[in-house]
């Protein structure tokens, strides 16, 4: 069975970040679902005007269902992901499940939040840094801690889209999407 990936969408997320990681986790095989912040499935707004539908609300989320959550920034879809108690719900039971989580830009503020980033390996936009309290910090393009997986910024999304289907999939996956992608990730 592929792996499930659950990425949320906030009004305000960063465009690339999201659709980036989505489009390399399904090119991998990987079931990438978008669940939007909204009562009912309606377009939400990025962080640069562009309207997305998401594949489901963030109330059908069974955190059961999934392998792992990924957190797109933005800083108005960050601080509507931290303000969202299902989201930090969410993503406490899967990290006390065993569940990977993964969070790019200003998003690992939001782990912080959900207080998971304690003494771990973090990394986050530098416009972020001053809300990644209690987590060792670093300048690192993708850093991953055990199971949980932080990026910096737009320009790193292939980086770590990748770094996401290494974890779920292999590094064989990796190496056979970026044949088409050709993205520049070593």
């Amino acid at each position: 069975m592929a792996p499930r990936v659950v990425v949320f969408m906030a009004q305000g997320f960063e465009e690339m970040e999201l659709t980036i990681t989505v489009d390399i986790l399904r090119r991998a095989g990987v079931e990438a679902v978008i669940a939007g912040l909204v009562k009912d499935i309606a377009p939400i707004t990025g962080s640069r005007g562009i309207k997305m539908l998401p594949d489901m609300t963030l109330d059908g989320v069974d955190p059961q269902q999934f392998d792992m959550a990924v957190l797109p920034g933005g800083i108005e879809g960050t601080k509507n992901l931290a303000a969202s108690e299902k989201v930090l719900q969410l993503l406490k039971t899967m990290h006390k499940a065993g569940k990977k989580l993964a969070a790019i830009c200003a998003a690992p503020a939001v782990l912080v939040k959900a207080g998971l980033l304690k003494d771990r390996r973090a990394t986050s936009h530098p416009a972020a840094a001053d809300h990644m309290q209690g987590a060792c910090y670093c300048e690192d393009r993708v850093v991953i801690d055990g199971k949980i997986t932080t990026s910096r910024a737009a320009g790193t999304t292939f980086e770590f889209a990748f770094a996401l289907v290494e974890q779920l999939v292999s590094h064989a996956a990796v190496a056979e999407v970026n044949k088409g992608v050709l993205a520049k990730i070593n």
